[in-house]
């Protein structure tokens, strides 16, 4: 056995913040920051909900099969500050055999990053449609510190533990890049495909010290990450002259990228694996309802399947370990997404949108109880004390936004509000 891992053993293990070291088991990433909102301040606005209306260039990435609706070249970009709210263990004693969390402390903050969301550049043909595009599905940087935590069994043995204190310092980002095509069957009926180039980056250290001296006691570095490719398939079909419907399926592919454990005590030994991050797929469906001139309604439903997310964790310790892991899970969920758009017939028209919508739980939580405390290992199960934090329920998103439109281009705002996260966008329209 590496005399790491028999270091890292005879030093508690089960103590540790987190017995596997992959990205979905680290405590630095117990807050997963997907996000599959459609790209564009005007989606935002509507609380996402795009799928059945796809008629500008966002729609390369959102629903290919919209493009066809476009008659001149177009090119879009948005940016986008995103507020994430992070939470930690920080605190407290976790008690097992019978287990008990409440006793437990959790900290929080939030975490803002400003980028360039989207871009896409669409060119228009009379029943075909080509497009390029760029979409950021995470971004995201946080710093924090904890303070650990304390363990005991709660049946009168004595004995009790650490979860020991820990630094994080992580980035991580996934960009996709993308051709898309869009094709007209016949005036009501149109696909969509398009080829995507996910791309990984990720730098983040977790640094665990000794509560008794504050001493270094291991770092975990993930690092790197590769590219691969995936497919988004569409269908937008005109059902009426006031109501239309769009399909979406969007193929992630997984990411792998260097997870390494070193710890001063052997400066030259380390453990090293290569895991990855398995990108959710995602299946939607939406409507487009046109009741006027002036207002448009949209809703959407899309399938996020974050259970890919936790398929074949790994651990650094002991690759023997993955029963050990399945408690950790993220459960599939639904986005339910209704937004609606006004606009007055102005010389440059003017439109306000409104939106709400609920996004599924995706925080990474320990399910059930750990295992009997054995008072021959003393190794009851920190992963179930660590991930305690995770937010199990539902958010709802309430979302405002307005855009005006010119002759050539359109510019629109677009925010998103909730309890975990705040979104402010702008994004712009130009038209040849």
């Amino acid at each position: 056995m590496n005399k790491l891992l028999a270091t890292a053993v005879a030093i508690g293990l089960a103590g540790m913040a987190g017995s596997a070291f992959a990205i979905t088991d680290n405590e630095a990433n117990a807050s997963l920051p997907f996000s599959f909102s459609n790209p564009g301040a005007r989606a935002l606005g509507m609380g996402g909900a795009f799928l059945g209306l796809a008629d500008d260039a966002s729609a390369a990435y959102a629903n290919p099969a919209g493009l066809t609706q476009l008659v001149s070249p177009e090119v879009s970009a948005e940016i986008r500050s995103v507020s994430t709210n992070t939470r930690w263990l920080d605190g407290g004693t976790a008690q097992y055999n019978d287990f008990n969390s409440s006793g437990l402390n959790y900290s929080s903050q939030d975490d803002r990053t400003n980028s360039l969301r989207s871009f896409s550049f669409v060119y228009p043909g009379e029943r075909m449609s080509f497009a390029v595009y760029r979409y950021e599905v995470i971004n995201y940087d946080s710093a924090f510190q904890s303070a650990g935590a304390a363990t005991t069994t709660g049946d009168g043995s004595g004995y009790t533990g650490n979860i020991f204190p820990y630094t994080v310092n992580t980035s991580f980002g996934i960009d996709t890049y993308g051709v898309a095509m869009g094709f007209k069957a016949n005036d009501r009926l149109s696909f969509g495909l398009g080829v995507n180039y996910y791309l990984l980056d990720i730098r983040t250290t977790t640094d665990r010290f000794r509560p008794t001296d504050g001493s270094p006691l291991s770092r975990e570095a993930n690092l790197d990450g590769d590219g691969k490719v995936g497919f988004t398939l569409g269908a937008r079909m005109v059902l009426t002259d006031w109501l239309s419907g769009g399909l979406s399926y969007r193929h992630a592919p997984k990411l792998s990228y260097d997870a390494i454990l070193s710890s001063p005590e052997f400066p030259g030994d380390t453990v090293n694996l290569s895991p990855s991050l398995n990108v959710p797929d995602v299946f939607g469906v939406g409507l487009s309802v046109r009741p006027s001139d002036a207002w448009v309604i949209n809703l959407d439903v899309s399938r996020v399947y974050y259970s890919q997310v936790t398929d074949d964790m790994v651990s650094l310790f002991d690759a023997d370990q993955a029963s050990a892991l399945d408690p950790l899970r993220l459960d599939d969920g639904t986005e339910v997404r209704l937004g609606a758009e006004y606009t007055f017939a102005t010389t440059h028209p003017f439109s306000l949108r409104a939106g709400v919508w609920r996004d599924p739980a995706h925080e990474l939580v320990y399910h059930g109880n750990p295992p009997i405390f054995d008072p021959a290992t003393q190794d009851p199960e920190a992963n179930a004390a660590t991930f305690s934090s995770g937010r199990s329920n539902k958010q709802t998103h309430y979302a405002i936004g307005a855009g005006m439109a010119f002759s050539k281009f359109q510019i629109d705002l677009g925010a998103d509000f909730s309890d975990t996260s705040d979104t402010v966008s702008a994004s712009g329209v130009f038209r040849f």
